[in-house]
């Protein structure tokens, strides 16, 4: 199975759990955005944490290439925890601009990675 498959499940499975779970029993559609980009952000956490355990396990320990990549989990966490938290105080549109700020970069770099699995490219 395709790891980028399995982060499509990731989030798939975030974005209902985040609606379920949700605090605000009256949906609307600033919901579903906030929880689609929001499962977008765990999928990028959980896509991080992936490559993280590849590069152990193919390149061993880089520190500066994991360094990067932990930093960047950290940030992509902070801002869906921010967004999640100011949704549930009622700052919809500021939730949805803080989750779109991380989301939509990783948006790109999923359909480009989508895009390199489709049409592989010689290294050599």
């Amino acid at each position: 199975m395709s790891p980028l498959l399995i982060l499509l499940i990731a989030a798939v499975v975030a974005f209902v759990l985040l609606l379920k779970f949700g605090p605000d029993p009256r949906r609307n559609a600033t919901d579903f955005f906030i929880a689609g980009l929001a499962a977008v952000n765990i999928a990028g956490v959980l896509g991080l944490a992936w490559f993280v355990v590849e590069m152990l396990i193919h390149d061993g320990v880089m520190v500066l290439e994991m360094l990067s990549c932990v930093v960047a989990m950290s940030l992509l966490a902070v801002t869906t925890a921010g967004a999640l938290l100011l949704k549930r105080r009622g700052r919809k549109k500021t939730a949805i601009i803080l989750s779109g700020v991380t989301a939509l970069p990783a948006i790109f770099v999923y359909g480009f990675l989508v895009y390199l699995d489709a049409n592989p490219i010689d290294w050599r």
